[in-house]
């Protein structure tokens, strides 16, 4: 009986994890009124607040250098430099522009 517990439980663990990394939650996804960008050929980019979405992942406002902006999300960063209305993706050495997405 021990054993059919732990296995089910086990098997409901693994079928929530699953779950929700295929769910998109609502910190995934940016609010209908962030600022939208495509940069270079293919990453999708939204600006709110202190938050930045990049390719579906939420990353944080971590600081500010002259007109550059840092975000991070866990392990991963990126720069975001702005000069008048123009932005610039910076990830470790790719530069990629932007420009607003409807």
């Amino acid at each position: 009986m021990r054993k059919i517990l732990a296995l089910s439980g086990m098997l409901t663990g693994a079928l929530l994890v699953s779950a929700c990394n295929i769910i998109p939650t609502p910190l995934n996804t940016p609010p209908a009124s962030a600022l939208k960008f495509v940069c270079g050929s293919s990453d999708k980019l939204a600006l709110e607040g202190d938050y930045a979405w990049l390719n579906g992942k939420r990353y944080s406002y971590q600081n500010m250098n002259g007109d550059q902006a840092f975000y991070r999300y866990h392990s991963s960063h990126f720069g975001l430099k702005k000069v008048g209305e123009k932005r610039t993706l910076m990830m470790g050495l790719d530069a990629k522009s932007c420009v607003a997405a409807n």
